[in-house]
């Protein structure tokens, strides 16, 4: 009689440890496997649609076929691969649950930290953070392995520190996180619930890493996606690469000083040429949009601006109107005076003066920086070394001209610019 009565408890037993639903301890824990909507293994909120985190861009598949392949996996693993049982105080729902939760924070935009942090906050009851960003377009990348495996870890760790009971699952701790992955890598990727289990089993059966079901849409590049040309212009070309096949592409100017001279438009990959003007000014920058069905890539075009080119004449005005290479001292104050052109196209250009000369054995500078490109000094009759014939003293000027394209300076006596001398008189 005691044999019949121990095996009665034992199966009220099990059927009680069957029947416990592992996450009821939190508000924000899962429920019963059904066909949630497609995102958050939590199901849809009024707030994001497909998920309790935000909106998201990745959509997950529903709770029901991420259940059902977990299910699936244990029977792989008992049967096809004859493992027995680990333990583990984790079970199938909240492994499921969780993990999807985690890699969906993860493809979202959030690192391994703030996605582990997020789901340890929803399985304490607390409201769940929204996810980080938005990704990429196109083939949506997963996390490395062995971040999702730390977080199987840490998982483990969670449950038990809930005091959580221990059970044994065919699948292993690593098993179970990596193999659920990759089923839902497939899923989001375009591969139906049959498919993607399919590719996952092959590939626990040594099989490769099969592609994902995911096709590119139409979708052109350039290269290279920038290019730095001189203030010359001139002529010069880009590589316009079809990645996917089903439309064409064209091209449009986004800059005055460019034209497209050939390759705007095609169908596959080719050759774009552009056209870029001179640039007499600073330097400036431009764009070319290819363009295609339902998106669009920028060419940055970088010219950089006109070399400074700089001269100075001299005038005497007590001698005349018109400039020449010396001025004559025959006055307590007589002027000598510079006027600088430069191709500045700033406002805020600057002009650096500096004269020099020997009056008898003194040496004399004069300096002045501003805005303006003129320049006058004044100097008196009757110093010492002068005389009643003008005595002639080398003067050596200098201007530095700096704008935002750059410096140029410019030299009495060198280049194009002419010997200068001061003539020192007597009064």
């Amino acid at each position: 009689m005691s044999h019949y009565l121990t095996l009665l408890l034992c199966t009220l037993a099990l059927v009680a440890g069957c029947s416990r639903n592992p996450e009821r301890s939190s508000a924000g824990s899962p429920t019963a496997p059904s066909a949630a909507a497609p995102g958050s293994l939590l199901g849809a909120s009024s707030v994001a649609p497909g998920g309790v985190s935000g909106p998201m861009d990745v959509s997950f598949p529903g709770r029901n076929d991420s259940f059902a392949f977990r299910n699936s996996l244990e029977g792989k693993y008992r049967d096809g691969l004859r493992r027995g049982g680990s333990p583990t105080t984790v079970d199938i729902e909240g492994e499921v649950v969780w993990t999807q939760e985690y890699i969906r924070y993860r493809v979202n935009g959030c690192d391994h930290g703030t996605a582990l942090q997020r789901v340890m906050t929803q399985i304490d009851g607390n409201a769940a953070g929204g996810v980080c960003g938005a990704p990429p377009d196109g083939l949506v990348l997963f996390p490395g392995r062995g971040d999702s495996f730390e977080f199987r870890n840490s998982l483990e760790s969670k449950y038990g520190a809930m005091g959580r009971g221990q059970n044994p699952l065919f699948a292993d701790r690593e098993g179970g996180v990596i193999w659920t992955q990759e089923y839902l890598r497939y899923r989001v990727n375009a591969c139906d619930h049959t498919t993607s289990v399919d590719k996952v089993f092959s590939q626990i059966d040594g099989g490769g890493v099969a592609a994902t079901c995911f096709v590119q849409p139409c979708l052109y590049g350039i290269s290279p996606s920038s290019q730095t040309v001189p203030a010359a212009g001139g002529t010069f070309t880009v590589t316009v690469t079809k990645i996917s096949s089903g439309c064409t592409y064209s091209s449009d100017v986004l800059a005055s000083f460019v034209s497209i001279t050939g390759g705007g438009t095609g169908s596959d990959t080719g050759t774009l040429t552009y056209t870029v003007a001179p640039n007499t000014g600073n330097a400036r920058s431009g764009q070319i949009r290819v363009r295609w069905t339902n998106g669009s890539t920028l060419l940055d075009i970088n010219q950089a601006g006109a070399a400074l080119a700089t001269a100075f004449t001299m005038s005497d005005p007590f001698r005349g109107t018109g400039t020449g290479t010396s001025c004559h001292i025959r006055s307590t104050a007589t002027p000598c005076v510079f006027a600088a052109t430069s191709n500045v196209t700033s406002a805020t250009a600057t002009f650096a003066w500096t004269a020099t000369y020997l009056y008898g054995a003194t040496t004399i500078t004069k300096t002045q920086t501003s805005t303006s490109p003129n320049f006058t000094f004044t100097e008196q009759c009757n110093g010492a070394g002068s005389t009643a014939e003008g005595a002639d003293s080398a003067l050596n000027v200098t201007v530095t001209v700096t704008d935002p394209s750059g410096t140029d300076t410019v030299t009495s006596g060198s280049g194009s610019q002419p010997v200068l001398t001061i003539k020192l008189f007597t009064c």
